[in-house]
């Protein structure tokens, strides 16, 4: 109901961010009457504006707004409220942000100064010299900015063209940018009036089913085949085109263009979710940092609307910091590559003269990436004979290049990684700069949502850092996150350093005598009151609220145990309350004492309250000291032994996912007595190094996540968990499709790939996550050459897990899941005479040729309730190469096919195509149509899903009319004959018309839209008498119902004398006759349905004709599935119409017209009647369409 769904939608306004300047919206004392105030904080004005709709009944379609302001508001306001059009059948969000938009362009006084409107972008002001030595510098500050003043020689940003929105050739620019965007092959979308001038959101948006990313790719990102990825552009001033963008300087760019990145499942976002993305979150007394307000990309959006990406953050940073100065760079003929390789020598320290001497490689073209679809390839740039180029694709095309490619960049600093490791997920480069924003501004992952969905996977990834840590493997640390751990002591880590150093070659000798060792304290401690006491008291407490100690007991019976606490209260110093302690053994041979502490410890500490040091507890010696060490600072063997002791005191994975599921929205990070800050740093350093993609498939029978795909395990490897494992590069998958395709054509192969075993020990597994597989180092030798070795055998590969290293040596103390031993299952082509070597052990030398599947791991569980699946085989079961079918510890290995798709997509293309012409009503693919595609790329245009709105229609294909010169008399075309028939007078209100369709289909309304198109261009060219019709394209609201007026009968002359229906028509004073034309979701493969609406004819019986039979259906043969063709125009069916009222036996009106106008269903009996007396068939879905959902053959509506 009308009123229902204005209360919806106002409702809806006041709960969701409201434009800009409009606050307090409120309903007003009538219906359909609301109020909200404007306010320009610039000159102080605050304004109260009034909206009312007269009739509410025809909200929300072609209601009107009366728009007025109160008496305190100043005349130039109240003119524009009085000035504002094109608000017809707008929503109250949308004439919000009209109102919004036309109030930012008045002037804010009546001396004509206009303030320069912020949208939604605030900024606070910062006096001079407030800085904070901790203030975070990123690449884009301003001390590196790139002005426009620094653009090329050569580089052409034509300065001084501004075409007003006023000009006729502003929105032809418009329009043409937008099309030429859409062309290209991306959805364009448009939020607001663009055309207007005023504030306005274009989005650009593509399915991520194009992008030619692998499914695991998809499944690390977080992001779904049918998401799209969407580009909103906010003009917060109006559209501004390329050359105009380039030609501004960095201050006044932010109040010109704005860009944010989300994905949602339609095209474009809503205009509540573009306002959304562009709010504000303020720092008191820092600078604002602009974030988007959608849900996170591992939240669940709501229906049809937004969210992040995994990287919409750093994203949205380069595109609003860089994008232009690129663009400028691109202009004067770099390529992607060199004009942001030159932005970054630009905003590094040279000279004047260098910065003219532009090296000639960034002049050299990019290469080609073939496996890469080719929307990714194309550059609108090097589109030959442009002068002109189109912003919004721009800046698409660029983020595609940073999105579909975001492993080969950092993730902050955006530089090409200098790397050729290969990998699934984007990180950042070895500048410690950058892991420290990466950490600190929130551009990692969640590591709350990964504990939560997959704390099997983080257990894995925490217990192979630490065995790489334990054993001194680690090649990288986590140097630029400005830990502070708890200093080594020296004589424990000489003591042991056959432990951290000996056995990897490291040297331990690189600590002096002379060392200066850590501040100790002596102290004693009351572990059951948690306080601690100083035998030795300082001048001044050694230590604050917050800080983090290590304890060491004195007794000979806890020597070995060091306890890791945080300071709590030092209002009673000497004596100091703490929280509960964690317990940690530090013996390097304790292998199953885990000392964490448990939630009901955390119960304990909450009830805990301070008490007096006046009482005389029960004190142990001990003493402490303080996190102090610099990480940074510490030799590697050191930095290992402090990784290992950080990690020890993190509570077990399953005691994290209760805190934060008891807590939610939980942040670790206000854990603060629990875990220590440096241990947090850690955890999410390891968890957003991982760039490899890991999905448990065991796990406990109780817990489901939204976000993890159960995937049915293979048998063959019992008491083993089972994770799915990708690693490599996005396009990795298609290198390795691609590679196997080509290699079973030219082989001839029955089965295109095999699967085998790669083992390595657990201290190898932390970097092999992080570098994919390959073959630079040698652990074990290479007796068969080099490659990556690979064994038919579990057991063999089990093998080569504990080479090197007892099995036996020290474990991370809080895993759940103990693990012993990692070994992969690979997916490897098919050619074993072609490998280095083939037996004993396959030596594949292709990385290509190799792509990771499965990783097994052997464990103890600690926890109960981890549960690993029983070994039964999966019912659907993968052809395997039955000479070659791996062995596990329990029999062969037996792999779903659900998990492996290789398989069916070779077969696929290798089968034959399917036929030409599909059938029109379902869109069918054919096998094999992108060979040199084989991950499935969506190469439609949307039409199966997702409809371009009329709107964004109108804008796109629309044409403003030619100006009219005032001097030129243009003579007027010739009339034609005379008609007494007057077009635009006809009541649309008044018709008893049948429910507006809801359905649609893309395929359909494209048709129809070009026939409407062409029908109005046909009518404006040609005079009314002689075309007999008449379409008024205005009040046309929905493309699937036209009312269609045919007239000027009177030109007809049968046999000499005047139509008959023409002198019942002049004696009853009708001009028209008013016919109703409904399409169908399937034309035009099925024919349109049309019924007269008024006048009311004779029927046959009663002397009647003209085709027109009782209920006012049409009684002809076109109009039925038997004599419909899909190539008909409707022009030419308009026409075909006309001339059968105008045919014998005559169609006579009804001049006593008892009955008034046909009712709704009127016609669809009589048409059905027709159709079975003739032995003519009903098109498909005819009753559903012409009812409305109300079954035929009841009482018939008789109209009014």
């Amino acid at each position: 109901m009308p009123r229902r769904q204005y209360v919806t939608d106002l409702q809806k306004a006041q709960s969701d961010v409201l434009p800009n300047g409009i606050s307090n919206l409120q309903p007003g004392g009538d219906d359909g009457q609301f109020e909200f105030l404007y306010s320009n904080e610039v000159s102080v004005v605050s304004i109260k504006v009034t909206a009312l709709i007269p009739e509410l009944s025809d909200y929300p379609t072609s209601h009107e707004y009366m728009i007025f302001s109160g008496e305190e508001a100043p005349p130039h306001f109240a003119e524009a409220l009085q000035n504002i059009r094109r608000t017809n059948g707008k929503t109250v969000f949308e004439l919000l942000d009209i109102v919004s938009a036309t109030l930012l362009k008045v002037p804010a006084d009546a001396d004509g100064d206009t303030p320069m409107p912020d949208s939604q972008l605030d900024f606070d002001e910062q006096s001079d010299g407030d800085y904070e030595d901790d203030d975070i510098y990123d690449s884009d500050h301003e001390a590196f900015h790139i002005g426009a003043d620094q653009i090329l020689p050569n580089a052409q940003t034509s300065q001084g063209v501004h075409m007003k929105p006023a000009d006729r050739a502003f929105r032809a620019r418009i329009r043409s940018d937008l099309r030429i965007a859409k062309e290209a092959g991306f959805k364009v979308g448009v939020l607001s009036d663009v055309l207007s001038g005023f504030n306005a959101f274009v989005t650009v948006s593509i399915r991520i089913s194009k992008l030619g990313i692998s499914e695991e790719a998809m499944e690390a990102w977080q992001v779904d085949s049918s998401d799209h990825l969407i580009l909103i552009l906010q003009y917060p001033n109006g559209y501004k085109t390329n050359e105009e963008l380039q030609s501004c300087e960095g201050h006044r760019l932010q109040s010109n263009i704005a860009i944010r990145v989300c994905v949602g499942k339609s095209y474009k976002a809503t205009l509540q979710d573009a306002i959304k993305a562009f709010t504000v979150a303020k720092k008191s007394n820092r600078e604002t940092v602009a974030v988007s307000d959608f849900p996170g990309p591992e939240e669940l959006a709501p229906e049809g609307s937004t969210k992040e990406t995994f990287i919409s953050k750093p994203l949205n940073g380069l595109l609003q910091e860089r994008l232009t100065t690129i663009l400028r760079f691109r202009s004067a003929g770099m390529t992607w590559s060199g004009a942001e390789e030159h932005y970054t020598s630009m905003g590094a320290s040279i000279g004047a003269a260098d910065r003219n001497a532009v090296p000639d490689r960034f002049f050299e073209p990019d290469p080609v990436n073939p496996a890469l679809p080719e929307v990714m390839n194309t550059d609108h740039y090097s589109d030959r004979g442009r002068t002109s180029f189109s912003f919004p694709l721009l800046a698409m095309q660029f983020l595609l290049r940073h999105f579909v490619r975001c492993t080969e960049f950092c993730l902050v600093c955006h530089r090409k990684m200098d790397t050729e490791l290969e990998a699934i997920k984007p990180y950042v480069c070895e500048f410690e700069l950058c892991l420290y924003q990466y950490m600190t501004l929130g551009f990692g992952p969640s590591i709350e949502h990964e504990i939560l969905a997959q704390p099997y996977v983080v257990d894995l990834l925490v217990s192979f850092c630490y065995k790489s840590a334990v054993t001194c493997k680690l090649k990288e640390y986590p140097d630029g996150l400005s830990l502070i751990v708890p200093p080594n002591d020296p004589a424990f880590t000489l003591e042991h350093a056959h432990s951290f150093g000996a056995r990897s070659g490291t040297q331990t000798t690189g600590r002096t005598a002379d060392s200066v060792p850590p501040e100790t304290f002596d102290v004693g401690i009351d572990r059951n009151r948690l306080e601690i006491i100083f035998h030795n008291q300082p001048k001044k407490c050694p230590v604050k609220c917050g800080d983090w100690i290590v304890v060491k007991m004195s007794q000979a019976t806890v020597q070995d145990e060091e306890l890791h606490c945080r300071v709590a209260d030092v209002a009673y110093f000497p004596t100091i309350m703490i929280n509960d302690p964690v317990a940690v053994k530090v013996g390097i041979s304790g292998l199953d004492q885990v000392g964490t502490a448990t939630l009901q410890s955390e119960n304990r500490r909450a009830s805990a309250k301070p008490v007096s040091p006046a009482a005389t507890p029960k004190w142990m010696t001990a003493s402490f000291t303080v996190y102090s060490q610099d990480f940074k600072s510490m030799l590697k063997e050191d930095k290992s032994l402090a990784i290992c002791r950080l990690l020890d005191t993190l509570p077990n994975v399953k005691i994290i996912q209760e805190y934060i599921i008891k807590h939610q929205p939980a942040d670790l990070k206000n854990w603060v007595d629990r875990i220590s800050p440096a241990a947090l740093s850690l955890l999410r350093w390891i968890i957003a190094s991982n760039r490899a993609c890991i999905v448990q498939v065991d796990g406990d029978s109780g817990i489901s996540t939204s976000t993890t795909k159960r995937v049915e395990r293979c048998s063959g490897m019992k008491d083993h968990m089972q994770f799915r494992f990708a690693m490599g590069a996005p396009d990795k998958e298609q290198r390795f499709l691609t590679a196997a395709r080509e290699t079973t054509e030219r082989l001839n192969l029955a089965v295109p790939t095999i699967f085998a075993w790669h083992g390595s020990p657990l201290h190898n597994w932390h970097m092999i996550i992080r570098e994919g597989l390959h073959y630079k180092n040698t652990d074990h030798g290479r007796a068969y050459g080099h490659g990556v070795y690979h064994a038919t055998d579990a057991g063999t590969s089990t093998s080569y897990s504990g080479m090197g290293y007892n099995v036996q040596t020290k474990k991370w103390k809080s895993s759940v899941l103990c693990v012993d031993s990692a070994l992969a299952l690979n997916e490897i082509v098919n050619a074993p005479k072609e490998y280095v070597s083939c037996t004993p052990y396959y030596v594949v030398q292709h990385l290509d040729w190799i792509q990771t599947r499965y990783l097994f791991v052997s464990c103890k569980p600690r926890v109960d309730g981890i549960q690993v699946a029983t070994d039964t085989p999966p019912h659907n079961a993968l052809t395997q190469d039955t000479s070659r079918i791996p062995r596990g510890v329990s029999g062969s290995i037996v792999i779903p096919a659900s998990a492996i798709k290789t398989h069916g997509m070779i077969r696929n293309e290798r089968r034959p195509p399917t036929p030409v012409n599909p059938s029109p009503l379902k869109k069918l693919k054919a096998y094999g149509s992108a060979r040199d595609k084989p991950i499935t790329i969506d190469d439609d245009d949307d039409a199966a899903s997702i409809l371009t709105t009329a709107s964004d229609t109108d804008v796109l294909y629309g044409e403003d009319p030619e100006p009219v010169a005032e001097v030129v008399i243009v003579p007027a075309k010739p009339k034609g004959p005379p008609t007494d028939f007057e077009p635009g007078t006809l009541d649309f209100t008044k018709l008893p018309l049948m429910p507006t369709p809801t359905y649609a289909t893309s395929n359909t309304s494209k048709r129809l839209l070009k026939e409407m198109q062409t029908c109005q261009k046909v009518q404006e060219s040609t005079p009314l008498a002689e075309l007999g019709w008449f379409i008024d394209g205005e009040n046309i609201e929905n493309v699937y119902q036209w009312i269609v007026e045919l007239h000027s009968f009177h030109t007809f002359e049968i046999k000499g004398k005047k139509l008959p229906l023409a002198e019942d028509m002049k004696k009853k004073g009708v001009k028209s006759v008013v016919m109703e034309i409904r399409f169908n979701k399937d034309f035009p493969f099925t024919p349109p349905y049309v019924r007269v609406i008024t006048p009311r004819f004779l029927g046959f019986n009663q002397g009647g004709g003209g085709h027109i039979v009782l209920g006012g259906a049409m009684c002809m043969e076109l109009l039925t599935n038997t004599g419909w063709s899909s190539v008909s125009s409707m022009e030419s069916v308009l026409m075909q119409i006309r001339m059968a009222i105008a045919s014998e036996p005559f169609a006579r009106l009804d001049m006593n017209d008892l009955m008034g106008n046909y009712g709704t269903m009127e016609a669809a009996d009589g048409y059905i009647r027709a159709c079975q007396t003739h032995g003519w068939q009903v098109p498909p879905g005819f009753k559903e369409m012409a009812y409305g959902g109300v079954g035929g053959g009841g009482e018939l509506s008789r109209g009014y």
